[in-house]
């Protein structure tokens, strides 16, 4: 009995105030609707690439190309290159359109991923209890997610706009069969997060230590 006083009167002090309640509830709201908004966009753009006839694909890699508009514009240009370019296909097969739709998928599975277990913790934080073994695995697998999604589809894209140029036959037009350009922030942002995961982690422990104390 003494014990589950004690517990109820540390969670007591620990619980928000009202107004941190009000700006926990906000952000744990944002942070659902982002999530919920990232969902159906990526459900949307998936029916786009796989029951549209045409679909457009921007930022297509591109072998240097002169662009004389832009160097007759000013005597002081002295070369100018394009180095994508925007195409839209039709009749594509689909291995290129689910490429192109799991591409998407993964780059927004991290900032998801993220999204869900801000308002988690906020969830967490309103209740006075914001250190637990599923926070710590929460931040944990979102940084997973954001490591893995970012980089797989920076491949899976990749891959897609080299079956597109091959299928096209756009290689003589000056596009690549296969280039990458590797972002690693999302490794940046995992790390950032294991570490965080690493701190919430401690906190538990210390917190299960502190349990009985007043």
């Amino acid at each position: 009995m003494t014990e589950d006083i004690v517990t109820q009167t540390g969670l007591a002090r620990r619980a928000a105030t009202l107004t941190e309640k009000t700006a926990l509830g906000v952000i744990a709201g944002a942070a659902g609707a982002i999530a919920v908004v990232d969902v159906v966009g990526i459900g949307i753009r998936s029916g786009y690439l796989l029951g549209t006839p045409a679909i457009t694909v921007p930022g297509l890699p591109l072998d240097a190309v002169d662009a004389p508009a832009a160097m007759s514009a000013s005597d002081a240009v002295t070369a100018a290159e394009y180095d994508t370019v925007t195409i839209t296909a039709e009749g594509l097969t689909l291995s290129p359109r689910l490429l192109l739709s799991v591409a998407d998928a993964l780059a927004v599975l991290g900032p998801v991923a993220l999204c869900v277990v801000v308002a988690w913790l906020c969830v967490r934080l309103f209740a006075g209890r914001p250190f637990g073994t599923s926070a710590t695995w929460g931040i944990g697998g979102a940084a997973i997610a954001v490591m893995t999604g970012g980089l797989l589809s920076q491949a899976v894209h990749a891959n897609a706009v080299s079956e597109i140029v091959l299928e096209l036959g756009l290689e003589s037009a000056g596009l690549p069969t296969f280039e990458m350009t590797v972002d690693l922030a999302p490794l940046g942002w995992g790390f950032a997060l294991a570490v965080i995961a690493g701190a919430f982690e401690i906190g538990q422990r210390l917190q299960r230590d502190t349990e009985g104390l007043v």
